[in-house]
Protein backbone atom coordinates (compact mmCIF):
# COMPACT_ATOMS: atom_id res chain seq x y z
CA UNK A 1 0.00 0.00 0.00
CA UNK A 2 1.41 3.36 -0.97
CA UNK A 3 2.15 5.70 1.89
CA UNK A 4 -0.55 8.34 2.31
CA UNK A 5 -3.25 6.29 0.59
CA UNK A 6 -6.15 5.24 2.79
CA UNK A 7 -8.20 2.16 2.06
CA UNK A 8 -11.48 0.70 3.30
CA UNK A 9 -12.91 -2.80 3.18
CA UNK A 10 -15.68 -3.07 0.58
CA UNK A 11 -18.56 -5.45 1.31
CA UNK A 12 -22.13 -5.97 0.13
CA UNK A 13 -24.90 -4.21 2.01
CA UNK A 14 -26.87 -6.76 3.98
CA UNK A 15 -30.62 -7.21 3.94
CA UNK A 16 -31.34 -6.37 0.31
CA UNK A 17 -33.31 -8.85 -1.83
CA UNK A 18 -30.59 -9.14 -4.49
CA UNK A 19 -30.56 -11.62 -7.37
CA UNK A 20 -29.04 -14.99 -6.45
CA UNK A 21 -26.98 -16.89 -8.98
CA UNK A 22 -27.83 -20.52 -9.51
CA UNK A 23 -25.68 -23.28 -11.02
CA UNK A 24 -22.65 -21.16 -11.84
CA UNK A 25 -20.08 -23.86 -11.01
CA UNK A 26 -18.26 -24.89 -14.16
CA UNK A 27 -19.16 -21.71 -16.02
CA UNK A 28 -16.27 -19.68 -14.61
CA UNK A 29 -13.09 -20.98 -13.02
CA UNK A 30 -12.66 -18.49 -10.16
CA UNK A 31 -9.06 -19.65 -9.62
CA UNK A 32 -8.25 -18.02 -12.97
CA UNK A 33 -9.91 -14.76 -11.94
CA UNK A 34 -6.56 -13.06 -11.41
CA UNK A 35 -4.36 -10.79 -13.53
CA UNK A 36 -2.00 -13.61 -14.55
CA UNK A 37 -4.58 -16.04 -15.96
CA UNK A 38 -7.82 -14.15 -16.68
CA UNK A 39 -7.14 -14.27 -20.45
CA UNK A 40 -7.87 -18.01 -20.29
CA UNK A 41 -11.46 -17.20 -19.24
CA UNK A 42 -14.30 -16.45 -21.66
CA UNK A 43 -14.91 -12.75 -22.36
CA UNK A 44 -18.50 -13.11 -21.22
CA UNK A 45 -20.41 -15.47 -18.96
CA UNK A 46 -24.13 -16.29 -18.86
CA UNK A 47 -25.43 -17.11 -15.38
CA UNK A 48 -28.83 -18.30 -14.21
CA UNK A 49 -30.31 -16.23 -11.43
CA UNK A 50 -33.28 -16.36 -9.14
CA UNK A 51 -35.12 -13.20 -8.24
CA UNK A 52 -37.75 -12.48 -5.66
CA UNK A 53 -40.78 -10.27 -5.92
CA UNK A 54 -39.01 -7.07 -4.83
CA UNK A 55 -35.59 -7.76 -6.32
CA UNK A 56 -33.01 -5.00 -5.91
CA UNK A 57 -30.18 -4.72 -8.45
CA UNK A 58 -27.31 -3.12 -6.54
CA UNK A 59 -24.21 -1.58 -8.09
CA UNK A 60 -22.03 -4.07 -6.19
CA UNK A 61 -22.66 -7.82 -5.79
CA UNK A 62 -20.34 -10.27 -4.05
CA UNK A 63 -21.90 -13.61 -4.86
CA UNK A 64 -20.69 -15.75 -6.43
CA UNK A 65 -17.78 -13.33 -7.00
CA UNK A 66 -17.37 -9.55 -7.20
CA UNK A 67 -19.69 -8.03 -9.79
CA UNK A 68 -20.29 -4.34 -10.49
CA UNK A 69 -22.88 -2.46 -12.53
CA UNK A 70 -21.96 -0.69 -15.76
CA UNK A 71 -22.10 2.66 -13.93
CA UNK A 72 -19.76 1.42 -11.19
CA UNK A 73 -17.42 -0.05 -13.82
CA UNK A 74 -17.19 3.32 -15.56
CA UNK A 75 -16.26 5.03 -12.27
CA UNK A 76 -13.65 2.35 -11.50
CA UNK A 77 -12.15 2.87 -14.96
CA UNK A 78 -11.55 6.55 -14.12
CA UNK A 79 -9.17 5.38 -11.37
CA UNK A 80 -7.91 2.15 -12.97
CA UNK A 81 -7.87 2.58 -16.76
CA UNK A 82 -6.14 -0.75 -17.35
CA UNK A 83 -8.35 -2.89 -15.11
CA UNK A 84 -9.76 -5.83 -17.07
CA UNK A 85 -13.45 -6.72 -16.74
CA UNK A 86 -15.44 -9.78 -17.79
CA UNK A 87 -19.01 -9.27 -18.97
CA UNK A 88 -21.61 -11.26 -17.01
CA UNK A 89 -25.22 -11.61 -18.19
CA UNK A 90 -27.71 -12.94 -15.65
CA UNK A 91 -31.10 -14.37 -16.63
CA UNK A 92 -34.05 -15.56 -14.55
CA UNK A 93 -35.80 -18.01 -16.87
CA UNK A 94 -38.84 -18.24 -14.60
CA UNK A 95 -39.61 -14.51 -14.41
CA UNK A 96 -37.99 -13.51 -17.69
CA UNK A 97 -35.88 -10.85 -15.98
CA UNK A 98 -32.30 -10.24 -17.01
CA UNK A 99 -29.48 -7.92 -16.03
CA UNK A 100 -25.82 -7.44 -16.79
CA UNK A 101 -22.82 -6.89 -14.58
CA UNK A 102 -19.07 -6.71 -14.97
CA UNK A 103 -16.54 -8.77 -13.07
CA UNK A 104 -13.40 -6.74 -12.31
CA UNK A 105 -10.18 -8.75 -12.42
CA UNK A 106 -8.53 -7.38 -9.29
CA UNK A 107 -4.86 -7.10 -8.47
CA UNK A 108 -3.82 -9.04 -5.39
CA UNK A 109 -1.87 -8.00 -2.32
CA UNK A 110 -1.84 -4.90 -0.16
CA UNK A 111 1.32 -3.52 -1.76
CA UNK A 112 -0.19 -3.21 -5.25
CA UNK A 113 -1.24 0.44 -4.87
CA UNK A 114 -4.38 0.05 -7.00
CA UNK A 115 -7.67 1.79 -6.29
CA UNK A 116 -9.45 -1.57 -5.94
CA UNK A 117 -7.72 -4.84 -5.05
CA UNK A 118 -8.11 -8.01 -3.01
CA UNK A 119 -6.15 -9.78 -0.29
CA UNK A 120 -6.49 -13.34 0.95
CA UNK A 121 -7.91 -13.60 4.48
CA UNK A 122 -8.00 -17.26 5.44
CA UNK A 123 -10.14 -19.02 2.82
CA UNK A 124 -11.86 -15.82 1.69
CA UNK A 125 -10.90 -12.78 -0.35
CA UNK A 126 -11.22 -9.32 1.20
CA UNK A 127 -11.83 -6.52 -1.30
CA UNK A 128 -10.23 -3.18 -0.48
CA UNK A 129 -11.09 0.15 -2.02
CA UNK A 130 -9.18 3.41 -1.94
CA UNK A 131 -11.08 6.24 -0.24
CA UNK A 132 -11.16 8.49 -3.35
CA UNK A 133 -12.78 5.75 -5.46
CA UNK A 134 -15.27 4.94 -2.68
CA UNK A 135 -16.23 8.62 -2.44
CA UNK A 136 -16.69 8.84 -6.23
CA UNK A 137 -18.98 5.82 -6.23
CA UNK A 138 -21.05 7.22 -3.36
CA UNK A 139 -21.27 10.69 -4.91
CA UNK A 140 -22.63 9.09 -8.09
CA UNK A 141 -25.32 7.27 -6.10
CA UNK A 142 -23.87 3.74 -6.01
CA UNK A 143 -26.10 1.41 -4.01
CA UNK A 144 -25.63 -1.90 -2.28
CA UNK A 145 -22.17 -1.43 -0.81
CA UNK A 146 -20.84 -1.07 2.71
CA UNK A 147 -17.49 0.33 3.74
CA UNK A 148 -15.63 -0.72 6.86
CA UNK A 149 -12.37 0.42 8.45
CA UNK A 150 -9.32 -1.46 7.32
CA UNK A 151 -7.51 -3.44 9.97
CA UNK A 152 -3.94 -4.39 9.15
CA UNK A 153 -1.34 -6.37 10.97
CA UNK A 154 1.94 -4.62 11.49
CA UNK A 155 5.21 -6.53 11.45
CA UNK A 156 4.80 -7.41 15.16
CA UNK A 157 1.43 -9.12 14.58
CA UNK A 158 -0.53 -6.29 16.23
CA UNK A 159 -3.72 -5.12 14.55
CA UNK A 160 -4.17 -1.43 13.86
CA UNK A 161 -7.24 0.30 12.48
CA UNK A 162 -7.07 2.90 9.78
CA UNK A 163 -7.94 6.52 10.49
CA UNK A 164 -11.51 5.69 9.41
CA UNK A 165 -11.97 3.27 12.30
Amino acid sequence: MRKGMEYLVLTAQKGNPVPRTDGWYGKLDVKKLCRETFRELPEYVLLNMKTGMDVFYPDILFAPFLLVSREAMEVIRIYEEEMPFLYVAMVDAQSGESCSYYCPVLAEGSACGEALYRVKKGNEWEVRIRVDLAESLLLRGAEGMELAPLEEENNRGNVRKSIWG
